[in-house]
C-alpha cells in the first residue's frame, strides 16, 4: 500500500478543499453567469477559469473550464502515481470509454449532427479524443467498426465477429455487445482477494445491478418497447452484479413497478428506489430511479477514501467526488443562463452527504 502514499495523501487534500454543499447552494443565488464566474475565480477553479477568460465568455467560459477540470482529474493521477499504480487505477476509466464508444454508435445509427455526437463524449476516458472524433465522423456503423479495428482498440474484436454475423447492427445490439464485453474484461482482471481487488469488484458488482435494475424496471414499465420486445429480458441482462439472472427473471414477471420495487426491500438500493417511486408516481418517469441508484453508486464511491485510506479507494472516491461536483456547477450555471428560480435549482443539487 506504500505506493499510494504520496499521492493519496495529494487527493486528500484535494477531496478537502471540494465545495460544501452550503457553498453550491450559495453559487445557486447569484443572478448571472460573470458573477458564477467571479465567484469561481477565487476558488480551487481559479486557473481553469483564468486560462478559460484568454478565449472564452460567458457561458461558453464556464463550459471550457468544466471541461479543463475534467481532464485534470485524469492527468493529475498520472502524476501522483507510479506507472505501475497509475495502470491499475486508470481501470477506473474505462467505463468512460465504454460511454463514449456508445454515444458514438449511438449517433451514428441515428444520423445525430458530428458536433452532436463530439460535445456528448467525456474527456475522462483513456482513448485519444482524436480518434475518437475520427471514429464519430464515420459513414455507418461498419465503417465505424473498421476504424476501430484499425486504432487497435480493445473492443474491436468483439465488433468484428458482430459485424461477420448476421446479427442486427442496431445501436441497441451493438451497445448490448459492448456492455457484455466490459464486464468480462473486468471479471478477468479483478482476480485475488486483497483490498484493492475487493474494492473494485463491488463498483462493478453496482454497475452490473444499475444496469440490471434499469433494464428491468423498463421492461417491467414497457415491456413492448422496440427496444426490449423482440428478446426476452435474460437476453440483455449482465451476470457481474449481487443479484441472481434467475432473481431478474422473476421479478419481470411482476405488473407494475411499485410491486417490483417493493419486492427489492430487502436490496441495498431499496431505500433510494423507494425515494425515486414517489416521483415516478406523479411523473411517471423512469429516470427518477436510475438518478437515484446513480446517487447510490456515489454516495458508496464517496466513502472509500475512509474505508480504504492508504489503497484505491482514495483515487475512486476522489473521481467520484471530482465528477460530481463538476457535474453540479454545469447544472448551476445552465440554470442560471437559463433564469431557474434559486430554490429549484438548490432541490436539484446532486448532494453526496
Amino acid at each position: 500500500m506504500a505506493l499510494y502514499d504520496y499521492g493519496n495523501t495529494r487527493l486528500r487534500a484535494r477531496i478537502s478543499n471540494f465545495f460544501s454543499v452550503g457553498t453550491l447552494e450559495s453559487f445557486s443565488d447569484l443572478t448571472s453567469i460573470d458573477s458564477l464566474i467571479s465567484t469561481l475565480s477565487k476558488t480551487h477553479y481559479k486557473n481553469s477559469i483564468e486560462i478559460s477568460l484568454t478565449y472564452a465568455h460567458g457561458y461558453g467560459c464556464i463550459t471550457e473550464a468544466l471541461r479543463r477540470e475534467t481532464i485534470d482529474i485524469r492527468q493529475n493521477l498520472k502524476r501522483f502515481y507510479d506507472p505501475g499504480i497509475w495502470e491499475k487505477i486508470k481501470i477506473v476509466f474505462l467505463r468512460v470509454d465504454l460511454q463514449n464508444m456508445k454515444a458514438i454508435i449511438r449517433g451514428i445509427c441515428h444520423e445525430a449532427r458530428i458536433d452532436t455526437i463530439i460535445n456528448s463524449l467525456s474527456p475522462l476516458g483513456t482513448i485519444d479524443e482524436q480518434l475518437l472524433f475520427r471514429i464519430a465522423k464515420s459513414k455507418n456503423i461498419t465503417e465505424a467498426i473498421d476504424r476501430i479495428a484499425v486504432f487497435k482498440l480493445d473492443f474491436a474484436s468483439v465488433l468484428l465477429e458482430q459485424k461477420s454475423s448476421e446479427k442486427s447492427n442496431s445501436s441497441s445490439e451493438i451497445e448490448r455487445i459492448l456492455e457484455r464485453w466490459y464486464f468480462n474484461k473486468m471479471s478477468s482482471i479483478f482476480t485475488g482477494n486483497d483490498e484493492n481487488t475487493t474494492q473494485l469488484r463491488k463498483l462493478i458488482a453496482i454497475e452490473a445491478d444499475i444496469i440490471n435494475l434499469n433494464l428491468l424496471l423498463r421492461f417491467v414499465n414497457a415491456p413492448s418497447s422496440p427496444e426490449l420486445k423482440n428478446h426476452p429480458i435474460d437476453y440483455f441482462i449482465i451476470d457481474s452484479g449481487n443479484f441472481k439472472r434467475s432473481q431478474i427473471i422473476q421479478l419481470s414477471k411482476e405488473n407494475s413497478v411499485e410491486k417490483v420495487i417493493t419486492r427489492l426491500g430487502s436490496s441495498h438500493y431499496h431505500n433510494y428506489l423507494m425515494g425515486a417511486l414517489s416521483c415516478y408516481r406523479e411523473n411517471g418517469l423512469l429516470s427518477e430511479f436510475e438518478n437515484k441508484l446513480r446517487v447510490y453508486a456515489l454516495k458508496w464511491l464517496a466513502l472509500l477514501p475512509k474505508l480504504n485510506p492508504f489503497g484505491i479507494g482514495v483515487p475512486m472516491g476522489y473521481v467520484a467526488l471530482k465528477k460530481s461536483e463538476i457535474r453540479n456547477i454545469r447544472w448551476i450555471a445552465n440554470s442560471i443562463y437559463s433564469g431557474f428560480e434559486p430554490e429549484y435549482i438548490k432541490e436539484n443539487i446532486e448532494k453526496v452527504a
